[in-house]
């Protein structure tokens, strides 16, 4: 009875708003009305089917946790009415703490959550990056789809290529992305060439500097994920013709690998022979791939070069991923920072022991940049490239105000300039980093092996800022793995400026992604060690806004005011919208004990797989010195592998 009267009071949040008055509208409006007066909800589309009793459930469990207080101050301030911005707080303290973390004023909130993230450096690393070429691997994923058009003037051998592709496209559909690169898109559209035809140029610029031989090269893995198996019989092919499109000399320097999910059981087959058992194999093949859900590959492209580092060459200490659409900005690197992209590899604080503000021991094994914008970057090369939200929001983004904690924890965290005022020296004090970006972070293969981290292959979205909570908190009291922040460690992001097709199909499923975020990392988080209370405490306020106790609440809610009026996009786009969240949220609804569960099953088999997987390098590395006959066979048939992979000239 409480929860229902409750949402009678909370419709003010949709009662004057101009729906739409087309289906995807009616079916927001049924679910909130039988939300608001309890009528019986069985009828409605999914993924609303049935969802008041849990909503009410949630609202219950808030209450006898000791939140009624802060529900009827949201009820009384809505009857009496008053300033926006008491709705505002009142609202976000009920379904939106993270909007009011650490303190009300949002610029005040940067300079709290800096020194929250602050840790004091005992011991700086006694074996840094020297020679980054040398020493770390770079790494990258592309997505790759079937032929989109029609091409016309391409040469007979490519052209064979984009038929064979087009034809796969009549499999079934496996996997879906956000943006694939369709094979056969223009050079000017592929972020493949993109990214590394820049990162070639900065290596040309680091040689004019001096700061590598002019003999150095630099080592780049690809995981190639696909939306149907068949191209995997394409992909390599396809890649390698693209890359001999440039004018000559514009790849050189670069040493490019690429990895299908084909090519990645060839890589488990090699390491079988170290596996215990059958069933050892089988949860390799269940975590270590490329193709499905993102966290699949970036945990592939984190592990893979561990491996890479033992049986072809032993230089390599960490590895680094990239985003293609990404580039670095080499001369405002150097005029703001000092340092060129490769020398902000060479701090001591990548690798670093110190403790948090919690004093909690932690290990500064993984490393993160930032980003900013192309289109920013004349503004000065620690531009945040997320916006400042001044104005209060209204509909679904007021009830999930992920914009302020996204803009506060990028100004406190990724934007953090050493030795500048209200920040540390970088010396005997840094900041750690829970707000990281894909495109720009390390880990140290040291780290990377005691630790084990990994996002679990449920993960579809931030992908990223799910790696660090599979080792946030653990049960022995050792030090705890962290990001160092790498500071000014900042690459330019291109992808508006050549991608804006690929990024407009992509809204529809990185809105409905967001939605199945929320119950994903609020389930996870759940189960991890130290359970959601825990997790949140450390990586709010960003990463923790898509962890609540009130998942299904704040999901159908946010929805049902995304499809209620025309702010939503037009029909066509809102229909889809409807669609893709019923299918893909309504198993959480109707089970969200179950589906948490399987997730709970799936992650402990998974973290047995990695453990697996990470005993066999320390078998094989052993094994140079105790049975070096068995250790070169791995060895010739992991180069062989490769030397077929390799995709550059």
């Amino acid at each position: 009875m409480l929860a229902r009267n409750f949402y009678k009071k909370l419709s003010f949040l949709w009662k004057d708003a101009i729906a739409a008055g087309d289906a995807p509208s009616n079916a927001a409006l049924g679910f909130l009305s039988a939300l608001a007066s309890g009528g019986c909800d069985e009828d409605l589309e999914s993924p609303f089917r049935g969802a008041s009793k849990r909503i009410y459930a949630e609202y219950d469990a808030a209450v006898k946790g000791g939140r009624l207080r802060e529900f009827e101050k949201l009820e009384r301030i809505a009857e009496e009415g008053g300033p926006k911005s008491a709705l505002a707080n009142a609202i976000w303290k009920v379904f939106f703490p993270e909007a009011l973390y650490l303190d009300r004023d949002p610029h005040r909130q940067i300079s709290l959550l800096r020194q929250k993230r602050g840790v004091r450096i005992e011991k700086l690393s006694e074996n840094p990056i020297e020679n980054p070429a040398k020493e770390i691997i770079l790494t990258s994923n592309i997505l790759l789809s079937p032929p989109e058009r029609e091409n016309d003037s391409v040469s007979e051998g490519i052209g064979e290529i984009i038929e064979g592709a087009r034809e796969v496209a009549n499999e079934p559909q496996l996997y879906w992305y956000d943006h694939p690169i369709p094979i056969g898109t223009s050079m000017a559209s592929d972020e493949f060439i993109h990214g590394l035809c820049g990162l070639a140029d900065a290596l040309k610029y680091e040689k004019l500097k001096g700061n590598v031989s002019s003999d150095d090269r630099l080592t780049v893995l690809l995981s190639v994920s696909t939306t149907h198996q068949g191209l995997h019989a394409w992909a390599k092919r396809w890649l390698r013709a693209r890359l001999a499109e440039p004018e000559p000399g514009k790849l050189d320097g670069l040493d490019v690998y690429a990895f299908t999910e084909s090519d990645t059981r060839e890589i488990i087959d090699i390491l079988a022979p170290w596996l215990e058992n059958a069933d050892d194999r089988e949860l390799l093949h269940e975590c270590f791939g490329v193709d499905g859900e993102y966290g699949r590959h970036y945990s592939f492209l984190k592990a893979f070069p561990a491996l890479w580092s033992i049986l072809v060459d032993k230089n390599f200490k960490a590895t680094f991923k990239l985003d293609l659409d990404q580039v670095a900005p080499q001369d405002e690197l150097c005029a703001e920072t000092g340092k060129s992209f490769l020398k902000h590899f060479c701090t001591q604080l990548w690798g670093a022991l110190g403790v948090d503000s919690d004093g909690r021991e932690v290990e500064f094994g993984l490393i993160a940049g930032a980003l900013v914008n192309k289109k920013d970057i004349a503004s000065g090369l620690f531009t945040p490239d997320i916006p400042w939200p001044d104005e209060v929001p209204s509909g679904e983004d007021l009830l999930f105000f992920k914009q302020r904690p996204m803009a506060v924890s990028t100004r406190a965290e990724l934007m953090t300039r050493y030795g500048a005022p209200d920040a540390p020296d970088g010396i005997g004090e840094a900041i750690q980093r829970i707000h990281v970006t894909g495109g720009t972070v390390g880990i140290r293969f040291d780290a990377l092996r005691r630790y084990r981290p990994f996002t679990p292959t449920f993960v579809g979205r931030a992908e990223d800022q799910a790696y660090i909570l599979s080792t946030l908190n653990s049960d022995d009291g050792n030090r705890a793995l962290r990001y160092a922040h790498a500071s000014g460690l900042i690459m330019r992001h291109d992808k508006q400026e050549f991608a804006r097709e690929a990024i407009e199909k992509g809204k529809i499923g990185s809105y409905v992604g967001d939605l199945l975020r929320i119950f994903v990392f609020s389930s996870y988080a759940a189960f991890l060690p130290g359970g959601q209370e825990r997790v949140k405490s450390i990586v709010d306020p960003f990463t923790g806004c898509f962890i609540t106790p009130m998942p299904t609440t704040l999901t159908l809610l946010k929805l049902a005011l995304n499809l209620l009026t025309a702010d939503g996009g037009n029909t066509e786009v809102r229909s889809k919208v409807l669609e893709l969240a019923g299918r893909k949220l309504s198993g959480w609804v109707s089970n969200f004990e179950g589906e948490t569960a399987k997730l709970e099953r799936l992650w402990h088999r998974e973290r047995q797989g990695w453990n697996k997987f990470y005993e066999v390098l320390n078998r094989i590395e052993g094994a140079e010195s105790t049975n070096q006959i068995r250790f070169n066979r791995s060895k010739k048939a992991f180069k062989e592998l490769c030397s077929n992979c390799k995709i550059s000239t």
